[in-house]
């Protein structure tokens, strides 16, 4: 299986998590959309230089990159138009992106690579570099979501109904807030946490390197082999697929805040 030898060091190389007994909360403290991006956020800042977290704080006015980590979902009621930059429906049985997997290039892989290009130019004004830092902060979150990337046609899980922790819920909700409230750890915890393997890592130059594209395709390959790969017949999700999931998507947190922390590096470094 093509998930042993991909995904099965990251399985067993991380902390061990509790057991699933942890039930979902009605108003998740801890989501991708939300927590998980400010996750990924915050841990990409302590990776910065002085030099970049200087300019990330005068671009931004004084705030974090934390704070505006969710602005892109908080602005899709007034501009609906962007919905599609927040995901790329890639079949799961398709190995390579295409162009048609994007159409009039409005998708996560398209955006960001617009937005990383307007952030990097000096010539534009302060306010479009604004947006476009708090694009970019989201959408390398949004990429390295499973299931914003791989789809089975289903929108991204969105379609596919099933039963966790005693309650109905979808695969995409699932991977969006479920598994992370399932660890019964706060922001706090997971910040923490990545913060050691950061010091422990000597791989941290090899995991930030590679184009939008490879990033996509590897949340692509874990949507594939995990998400839908180890999903139940019944579409009751238990303790052995929550284990298989849950370091599979803190490996996704860390990769990303790696590569916002090098994304921010080349586009503002030398201001």
């Amino acid at each position: 299986m093509r998930f042993i030898f991909r995904f099965l060091p990251i399985v067993m190389g991380l902390l061990a998590l509790p057991s699933s007994s942890v039930a979902l909360d009605s108003h998740p403290a801890m989501r991708w959309g939300a927590g998980g991006h400010r996750i990924i956020a915050r841990v990409a800042a302590l990776q910065l230089t002085d030099e970049t977290r200087r300019e990330v704080r005068r671009i931004l006015n004084g705030r974090s990159l934390a704070e505006v980590s969710a602005w892109a979902d908080g602005i899709l009621k007034d501009r609906p138009a962007t919905a599609p930059w927040h995901y790329v429906n890639i079949p799961i049985w398709q190995a390579t992106y295409r162009a048609e997997h994007c159409p009039r290039q409005a998708c996560v892989i398209a955006a960001l690579e617009a937005q990383e290009a307007i952030l990097a130019d000096r010539s534009r004004s302060g306010t479009e570099r604004e947006e476009a830092l708090k694009w970019v902060v989201h959408l390398v979150g949004d990429l390295h979501m499973p299931l914003h990337v791989g789809d089975r046609g289903d929108r991204g899980g969105n379609d596919v109904k099933l039963e966790f922790a005693g309650r109905t819920t979808n695969l995409h909700s699932l991977w969006d807030s479920g598994l992370l409230n399932a660890t019964g750890r706060n922001e706090e915890w997971f910040v923490s946490s990545f913060r050691d393997q950061l010091r422990k890592r000597g791989d941290l130059k090899v995991m930030s390197s590679g184009s939008v594209t490879d990033w996509a395709m590897e949340s692509h390959a874990a949507a594939r082999d995990v998400a839908y790969g180890f999903l139940p017949q019944s579409l009751v999700v238990g303790d052995d697929y929550l284990g298989i999931a849950r370091p599979v998507i803190e490996d996704r947190l860390l990769r990303a805040s790696v590569r916002l922390a090098a994304v921010l590096e080349r586009t503002l470094a030398g201001n």
